[in-house]
């Protein structure tokens, strides 16, 4: 295995740091600050995105929810209550549904819009009250540059929602350094693709379970599905599988670090082929804290996938039946 890939991994603990020192926009805060509750609307990986960062808003006691632009757009009630700050969410700017959605939130008297987007001048950042510029190169987009920039921008939201000064980024960058520098040895735990993943997390590694399957999907073309840690124990257990391999997004503090070990422990009495990800104990271990290590886990199965779409001969970013500016649920299919 080559793993020619990695160096479009290499910029990332540098995107990182960057992308931690940026100032975020004062009236973007000023619009949170004084909100009764944050809405945050996006799709793919922008919703995957915000619904870890949800977490962050709820841990502070601030009411947040993230939602899909579909159901924003086509639900038959309100999008959003008049004094809630709504932030929608498109790297491309051109998310049709996402578009639709802030003219939808609009017409109704919303006046409380924030854009997180890389195209400052979109159809999308013109509708709203503030733009939020991810500023992402071709090179720091690729493997998930709008992920790191949507988490980190709501992140901050969050904390300066809550009264507290901007953490220490550092430990972030070093555990993201960490991970690159292990990934042969990341690589190895599984070395070929399986048949089927299932990937699993609770709280925001919920949200890194459901990124970590878009991004098999994309890259490896391998299917895979991801589950909340304690829903599957319900019934969803009961067709697990040693040819499948099962990833586990685990929390390093806390109850919840607790809940994930006794999880782990539980799959791998029953099954061999399991990876656990984040505490120190685990199988791949990521020296960061819990709020970070949402993010730092995504370059698990990123790297995996695209060391198998690489030993399987997938171009890395070009899809057979879908496209990232497609994104309108009428037009699903690009026409060939």
């Amino acid at each position: 295995m080559h793993l020619n890939f990695a160096a479009e991994f290499a910029h990332i603990p540098g995107t990182i740091a960057e992308v931690a020192s940026r100032e975020v926009p004062v009236a973007a805060l000023d619009i949170v600050n004084n909100a009764s509750a944050v809405r945050i609307i996006a799709m793919g990986g922008s919703y995957n995105a915000a619904c870890a960062a949800v977490e962050a808003f709820l841990a502070r006691g601030v009411d947040a929810r993230a939602e899909l632009a579909s159901h924003a757009l086509h639900a038959e009630g309100a999008p959003a209550d008049i004094d809630e700050a709504v932030i929608l969410v498109s790297h491309s700017g051109t998310s049709v549904e996402t578009i639709r959605a802030a003219e939808r939130l609009r017409n109704m008297g919303s006046k409380s819009l924030i854009c997180i987007t890389n195209d400052t001048a979109s159809e999308l950042a013109q509708l709203c009250d503030v733009i939020i510029d991810q500023a992402l190169t071709p090179a720091t987009r690729v493997p998930f540059g709008p992920w790191i920039t949507t988490y980190f921008t709501l992140y901050k939201l969050a904390r300066a929602r809550a009264g507290q000064p901007a953490p220490d980024w550092s430990s972030c960058v070093r555990a993201a350094q960490s991970v690159l520098d292990a990934l042969p040895a990341i690589v190895k735990l599984a070395p070929t693709a399986p048949s089927y993943i299932e990937f699993f997390g609770r709280g925001a590694f919920r949200a890194t379970a459901e990124q970590g399957t878009l991004i098999a999907r994309e890259i490896a073309r391998v299917p895979a599905s991801a589950w909340e840690s304690s829903t599957y124990r319900h019934g969803p257990i009961e067709a697990i599988s040693d040819n499948q391999l099962s990833i586990i997004f685990a929390a390093s503090e806390g109850r919840a670090a607790q809940l994930d070990s006794s999880f782990a422990r539980a799959l791998k009495d029953i099954v061999s082929n399991v990876i656990v990800v984040g505490p120190v104990d685990g199988d791949i271990p990521i020296d960061t804290n819990d709020e970070f290590l949402p993010l730092v886990s995504l370059l698990v199965p990123a790297v995996i996938s695209y060391a198998w779409g690489e030993a399987a001969g997938i171009p890395i970013g070009q899809f057979r039946y879908t496209s990232h500016s497609i994104t309108d649920e009428d037009n699903l299919v690009v026409e060939h």
